[in-house]
């Protein structure tokens, strides 16, 4: 019996060694550009922490051979309450609002939007003010990583 109870607990222990991490919560009010970037750099990506025409923090990053930012908004004392993913892209005759809008209205996690010389961005909104976390923070990049390439294929983009 006490054989079969110290080989139940060496496996239970087992099973929680290898359990994923848990979630961390970040502090009431979101997150800071260390938090942001902590996550980009664990999946692989550059993390490079600088400030944007604001002064709010701003983490610049690629991944599919395309450069890409990460935008903080409503900060106080050093954390923001949302950020927004976003790659702008120069084409040499840009899109049509009517290909803008079909990209908003078949997708749901992210919006196009056109500059004056109507060259396209993508821009994916994160609420982090209340309950956010690490976990929370590894699906946004996820999201965002899915949402990129599929936009750089629907405009036609050759990096």
């Amino acid at each position: 019996m006490k054989k079969l109870l110290i080989a139940g607990l060496a496996l239970g222990m087992a099973g929680l060694a290898a359990a994923p991490a848990l979630a961390k919560p970040y502090p009431a009010g979101g997150v800071t550009a260390e938090d942001v970037a902590a996550v980009l750099r664990a999946k692989g990506l550059r993390a490079e922490i600088t400030t944007d025409g604001a002064g709010d923090p701003l983490v610049k990053s690629a991944s599919e051979r395309v450069n890409w930012s990460v935008y903080f908004y409503n900060c106080k004392s050093g954390r923001c309450a949302s950020i927004q993913f976003s790659a702008g892209f120069d084409l040499d005759r840009g899109i049509t609002y009517a290909k803008a809008n079909e990209w908003n209205f078949t997708k749901r996690f992210s919006r196009a939007a056109l500059d004056d010389e109507m060259d396209p961005y993508v821009r994916y909104d994160v609420d982090a003010e209340k309950g956010f976390s690490t976990e929370a923070m590894e699906l946004a990049v996820d999201t965002w990583l899915l949402v990129l390439p599929g936009f750089v294929d629907f405009i036609g983009y050759d990096p």
